[in-house]
């Protein structure tokens, strides 16, 4: 795959956007917002575009645009959105901003929500030169994504977020909370509506450059899957100094999982090892360290028999992250107990026994009937037991751009990598993965009703 995240960009704006602006027998551009005796309100036109789409698979965005509109370098991306209902979605993002205006009114909360994506927009709309118009494209229409493959509308949201982010000139007027790094949020709470003039931590970090350009266009999702485990997991297998496969918890012989003594899963005496050691690439006790380290990737997975018989399949059951900045304080709370090297493990980069992270809510599911994780739970444990069905591993990576790249070739960062990961696990996987978030309306996960029976202790 040739060319830069600027590269796929503008392609893809091309032939869609573009494409539909230049279109007689289309509406766009649609303007979003005018003032109407004094009134802001939805135009007529917006009206008119968005009624009638409330039960598709819709995409849409939100943008600035220089006139005439002639290429891409004449729209700047402010949001990025997907509903099944985009005639209600706008609506509410309309009464939003409204109550966001007048934005010199702005105050900071101390909450890292306090300057929320709605102050953000309003900001946006009162000191741009051009006024926001709204795109809405039917991702059932769409044959592919920008980088090549077919795609849904919660994975393509967060792609697109993920080019434009890869623009630094977009940086300030991109007001997505999700799939940007938690660096973005810290620094936007900080200085509020100044944002946009440049307060803060300059944007320049990340290039847009290709870092493997040997991935070929026509590799299909579960091909692109298999293609990234070669490079970033399997190597992990191959070194002793990683000791991968890492089991998830302590068992004992019967596949059991060991309990701590307040009546917790307990986690292997390895990956908590591997945890920390990999943390403290990320963060040490003054706070975030400064050399690329964003935070942890990690992959919940099991091992099965492969028919190719040349090392086992390895089967994705969860893929998620821990940021080591935090949205609001610089630090995550994630992150204290790795940071500070204190013995507790209540967070433990999201897989502490904690009431709130993965292994305490695990553990509740098990033993005091908590529904959080009982998909985890029936899919993990055999029922009414604390025994797995199958041994369950857990591979973590310090992720950094500059020794890493995401699954379609290219430098990615965390928040942008593990959307990624999972629209390729679940293409390869839908009926193991158990991630609820950037999957399809239809994946598995979201249409089964997960039941467990309670462990009587």
């Amino acid at each position: 795959m040739d060319g830069s995240k600027r590269d796929l960009w503008t392609s893809w704006i091309d032939q869609t956007l573009l494409a539909d602006i230049h279109d007689p027998d289309r509406p766009d551009p649609v303007a979003f917002l005018e003032t109407v005796d004094g009134e802001l309100t939805t135009t007529d036109a917006l009206d008119r575009y968005r009624y009638g789409k409330n039960d598709g698979e819709y995409l849409y965005l939100i943008y600035l645009a220089d006139e005439p509109i002639e290429n891409t370098r004449d729209i700047t991306p402010v949001y990025v959105g997907e509903s099944r209902n985009i005639g209600s979605r706008i609506y509410q993002h309309y009464k939003k901003i409204k109550a966001a205006l007048p934005i010199n009114d702005w105050e900071d909360d101390g909450s890292w929500g306090s300057f929320s994506k709605y102050d953000h927009l309003a900001a946006v709309r009162a000191m741009a030169d051009s006024e926001l118009y709204v795109w809405i494209l039917d991702v059932d229409a769409l044959e592919t994504c920008p980088y090549g493959v077919e795609t849904y509308r919660q994975e393509l949201e967060a792609k697109l977020v993920g080019l434009i982010y890869a623009h630094p000139e977009f940086r300030r007027t991109l007001t997505n909370r999700e799939f940007v790094p938690n660096r973005i949020h810290h620094e936007i709470s900080k200085v509020g509506p100044n944002w946009l003039t440049g307060a803060g931590l300059s944007t320049e970090r990340w290039d847009t450059s290709v870092s493997n350009s040997n991935l070929p266009t026509s590799s299909s999702k579960p091909e692109l899957w298999t293609r990234w485990l070669d490079s970033h997991v399997w190597p992990d297998f191959d070194d002793d100094s990683t000791v991968d496969p890492i089991p998830l918890f302590e068992t004992d012989e019967d596949r059991r999982v060991v309990l701590t003594d307040n009546g917790r899963l307990k986690r292997s005496v390895a990956i908590d090892e591997r945890i920390r050691r990999e943390g403290q690439k990320c963060v040490h006790p003054e706070g975030v360290t400064d050399d690329g380290y964003e935070g942890l990737l990690y992959m919940l997975y099991q091992l099965t028999e492969s028919d190719q018989g040349r090392r086992p399949t390895i089967v994705p059951r969860y893929i998620g992250k821990a940021e080591a900045y935090g949205k609001k304080l610089e630090l995550s709370s994630n992150f204290e107990e790795i940071a500070k090297d204190r013995a507790g493990t209540k967070s433990f980069a999201r897989w502490g026994d904690g009431d709130y992270w993965h292994v305490g809510e695990l553990s509740m599911a098990l033993f005091e009937d908590d529904t959080r994780k009982v998909a985890w739970a029936s899919e993990l444990f055999e029922q009414g037991t604390h025994q797995l069905t199958d041994q369950t591993y857990l591979w973590v990576r310090a992720w950094n751009q500059d020794h890493h790249t995401g699954p379609y070739g290219y430098n990615a960062t965390l928040a942008e990598v593990e959307p990624q990961l999972i629209g390729l696990a679940h293409a390869a996987f839908p009926s193991k993965l158990l991630n609820k978030s950037d999957v399809p309306d239809d994946a598995p996960i979201k249409q089964t009703e997960f039941t467990f029976e309670t462990v009587s202790q």
